[in-house]
C-alpha cells in the first residue's frame, strides 16, 4: 500500500462487549474518541476472536489457532505453561523489519521468565501478567516487579502514559505499540474523576475513561506528525462477562455463539482506509501477524492459520477464509462457512451440551443465531461435521486436565 512502514497501535480492551461502543450502536455510553477513528476510519462487523482471555491473546500474537501452541484455555498464576519460544509473535517479526516493539497493560500468556513479553519480540513491557483478579498482582517493568502493591484505578492512565512517551521516543523509527487494557474486566475500577459519570455504572465509567485516555494517544499521534502513517486499531479480547452489551448477538464470554467471539474491531489509517467504510468480511485475530508483516514489508516463514487482510483496509477484495473454526476450553464446538455457522456443542456445557444439537444458522438473516435450520439443511450439516472432524485431527492432542481444568 506505501512504501514507508507503518508504525502500529493496537489497542484491545478486556471483556469489552460488541455493543458497548457508539458506533455498533450503543447510546448510553460515551465513546467520542473510539467513534471518531470509526468515522475517520473503519468499522469491521465480523471480527472474530476466542470467548476467553489467553486463547484470545494467544492467537493474536502468534496467527495460529490457540490449540496448536498448548494454550487452550485460561492460565493461572501457578501454571507452568506459557507462550513457547518456537512460535513466533508479532514483535518477533516486526523486529526484524527495524520495528521497536513494546507490550503494555494485560500480558496473560505465562508467569513464567521464558513466558514474559520481553522474551517474545517485545523491546520493553510495562503491565500486569494475568488478570486483574488472580492473585498475587503486581505491575512490572520488563522483568522486574515494579509496584507489588497495585492500585488498579490508576492502571489506564498509567498505561497510556507509558504509550504516549513510547510513541514519543520512537517518531523517527517505525514502532509496534501493543496497549491491552486490565478493564472492563471485573473487579472494575476507575479514577474518581470518571466516577459516576456514566449511565451505565461503574462498567460504563471504565469504557469511558478508557475512551478519554485512547483520545490522549490519538492527540500524540497527531501533534508528533505521524497520523498518516500510524494504523491505529481499537477491540476487544472476548464478549461481556457478567455486565456489558453484545448487542444484537446471543452469547457472552466463555461461549462460542456470537456475543462471545464477535468483537468490535476498528481501524484507522488515514492515508490508506477510506474514511466512514464498514467491512463486513469475516476476518480474525489470527489475520493481524501476517497483516502487519506485509505492511511491514517482510515474509511469514512458518506455516500459521492467519490470513493477510491488508486488502481489507483498503476497502476492496473479499475474506480469504473459507471456514473458521471456534474452539472452547479445547474443544471445537462450531465453525463457520459463508452464511453459515454450524454448533455440534454448546459451550461443552456438560449439562448442556447436546441439548438441540446440531445448530445450523444463517448469520445473513439470523446473526443473534435464534432459528436453528439444521434439519432443513441436512447436507450442509453433514459437510460441516466432515470438516470439523477433519480440522480437529489435524491439531495436536490435548490432555484432558488440560482441557477441562476451569477457567477464569
Amino acid at each position: 500500500m506505501r512504501n514507508t512502514k507503518p508504525n502500529i497501535v493496537f489497542i484491545m480492551m478486556d471483556d469489552m462487549g460488541y455493543g458497548d461502543v457508539g458506533c455498533y450502536g450503543n447510546d448510553k455510553i460515551k465513546t467520542p474518541n473510539m467513534d471518531k477513528l470509526a468515522d475517520g476510519g473503519m468499522k469491521f462487523t465480523q471480527m472474530y476472536s476466542a470467548p476467553i482471555c489467553s486463547p484470545a491473546r494467544a492467537q493474536l500474537m502468534t496467527g495460529k489457532y490457540a490449540q496448536r501452541i498448548g494454550i487452550p484455555r485460561v492460565l493461572f498464576p501457578e501454571d507452568e505453561i506459557g507462550l513457547d519460544g518456537k512460535h513466533k509473535t508479532i514483535a518477533d517479526y516486526l523486529n526484524k523489519y527495524g520495528y521497536k516493539s513494546k507490550a503494555i497493560g494485560k500480558w496473560h500468556l505465562g508467569c513464567c521468565k521464558q513466558h514474559m513479553p520481553t522474551r517474545h519480540g517485545f523491546d520493553e513491557f510495562y503491565g500486569l501478567l494475568y488478570s486483574n483478579d488472580m492473585k498475587p498482582l503486581s505491575l512490572y517493568r520488563d522483568e522486574m516487579i515494579e509496584e507489588k502493591t497495585v492500585d488498579q484505578s490508576t492502571l489506564t492512565q498509567k498505561y497510556t502514559n507509558e504509550a504516549v512517551k513510547f510513541i514519543k521516543e520512537n517518531k523517527g523509527n517505525p514502532f509496534f505499540c501493543y496497549l491491552a487494557h486490565t478493564m472492563p474486566h471485573i473487579p472494575l475500577h476507575v479514577p474518581q474523576e470518571f466516577r459516576g459519570k456514566s449511565l451505565c455504572g461503574t462498567y460504563g465509567d471504565t469504557i469511558e475513561c478508557i475512551d478519554y485516555y485512547i483520545g490522549k494517544i490519538i492527540d500524540t499521534i497527531k501533534e508528533s506528525g505521524m497520523e498518516k502513517n500510524t494504523i491505529v486499531i481499537v477491540t476487544s479480547d472476548n464478549g461481556p462477562w457478567f455486565e456489558g452489551s453484545k448487542g444484537n448477538l446471543r452469547g457472552r464470554k466463555f461461549s462460542v455463539y456470537e456475543g462471545g467471539i464477535r468483537m468490535p474491531f476498528i481501524a484507522n489509517w488515514p492515508s490508506v482506509i477510506p474514511e466512514g467504510n464498514v467491512c463486513n468480511e469475516t476476518a480474525h485475530f489470527m489475520d493481524m501477524l501476517p497483516t502487519f508483516v506485509e505492511l511491514a514489508g517482510g515474509k511469514i516463514s512458518e506455516e500459521i492459520d492467519g490470513k493477510n487482510i491488508s486488502h481489507l483496509f483498503s476497502g476492496t477484495g473479499k475474506s480469504p477464509h473459507e471456514f473458521l473454526y471456534y474452539y472452547i476450553h479445547g474443544h471445537l464446538d462450531a465453525i463457520r462457512w459463508g452464511k453459515w455457522k454450524l454448533h455440534i456443542a454448546r459451550d461443552h456445557n456438560k449439562n448442556r451440551s447436546k441439548m438441540e444439537m446440531p445448530q445450523l444458522f444463517d448469520l445473513e438473516m439470523d446473526e443473534g443465531e435464534n432459528y436453528n435450520l439444521a434439519d432443513r439443511n441436512p447436507e450442509i450439516v453433514q459437510f460441516l461435521i466432515k470438516k470439523i472432524n477433519e480440522f480437529d485431527n489435524t491439531l495436536q492432542p490435548i490432555l484432558n486436565t488440560e482441557r477441562t481444568k476451569p477457567s477464569n
